[in-house]
């Protein structure tokens, strides 16, 4: 799944780059604002460890659920602030050290992403419900799905008047395509397999009943981690804009880096994964003893399993 994520990237890349003019600095303006993005995205996807250590009821779900409502709205004011206010023209055009041109297009293809974190947070909270109770295999069909749907997009997209009005739009409405299919997905997978299997409310059996301060008290700790390796990819973004001035040499290398990153990034996502493997089968784990099972995986398992994924990676 992470492989595939990492390669509907380029499709979007692919996206951009077709358009006829100013192709590299519609792509040097569409990298900075996904770059930014995905920072504060990043830490919403560490709440799928939450739905799946803390949500054993009907009742933790909704808590869950209202947490990422929360931070979603957070993360579209910050967007809507960037977009508009000086704050954002400081971070993008005076820090950055970039034209007028690529300020403007870049926190307007912020100010479109806004809807973004909020669709990513509820589809990795039901994407940890799902992995609890060991539906990889829909979750996983759920991101090969987004891929799908965005690389359709993209060439749905390209034939139409999209290109020349606004092409910047092409690979958020297919990002946005994507998402939406994928938390379609995860949430009817929900629905359908573990919403009526599992109580109202947390009984001891299970743990108790979380609270939302358990799951924030958890989840930051996590949140801040990934949020500290997201950062890596706009400060190198600031460093090589900085470095050459602004010029167009400063565009063409931030354009490079957002069409290669994802290529860089392929041998190691799935270290991202493998953190979700341990708590989902670990039988010492209160919240596991109502998960259905038929096989029984042991730390010697995960072992093995993580160094066969070690060597795919390094052959990759």
């Amino acid at each position: 799944t992470r492989f595939a994520l990492s390669v509907f990237q380029q499709a979007l890349n692919r996206g951009i780059a077709a358009v006829k003019e100013d192709a590299v600095e519609m792509l040097a303006s569409y990298g900075l604002a996904y770059s930014l993005m995905k920072f504060f995205t990043g830490p919403m996807s560490d709440f799928k460890n939450v739905g799946l250590v803390f949500v054993n009821s009907k009742r933790d779900r909704t808590k869950a659920v209202l947490c990422m409502v929360v931070a979603g709205a957070v993360a579209a004011v910050f967007h809507t602030l960037i977009a508009y206010s000086d704050l954002g023209y400081y971070i993008i055009n005076k820090l950055h050290h970039v034209d007028e041109s690529v300020g403007s297009k870049t926190r307007r293809a912020f100010l479109y992403l806004a809807a973004f974190p909020f669709m990513d947070a509820m589809a990795w909270t039901h994407a940890g419900i799902l992995l609890k109770h060991k539906y990889s295999f829909l979750v996983g069909c759920a991101s090969i799905s987004d891929v799908i749907a965005q690389v359709v997009f993209v060439a749905i997209l390209l034939h139409s008047h999209l290109e020349c009005r606004e092409p910047l739009l092409i690979p958020i409405l297919s990002l946005y395509m994507g998402a939406l299919v994928r938390c379609t997905t995860l949430c009817l997978g929900y629905y359908r397999n573990i919403h009526d299997a599992i109580p109202d409310r947390s009984g001891p059996e299970m743990g108790g009943e979380a609270t939302i301060r358990k799951m924030l008290s958890f989840w930051w700790p996590l949140a801040l981690i990934l949020a500290t390796q997201r950062i890596s990819r706009p400060i190198v973004n600031l460093f090589v804009s900085r470095d050459l001035g602004g010029s167009s040499s400063a565009t063409e290398a931030v354009a490079i880096l957002t069409a290669t990153y994802p290529v860089g990034h392929m041998p190691y996502g799935w270290l991202t994964e493998i953190r979700a493997v341990y708590p989902a089968f670990d039988k010492n784990n209160p919240s596991n003893k109502l998960v259905n099972t038929n096989s029984t995986v042991t730390a010697t398992h995960i072992k093995k399993f993580t160094f066969v994924c070690m060597a795919l990676s390094l052959t990759v």
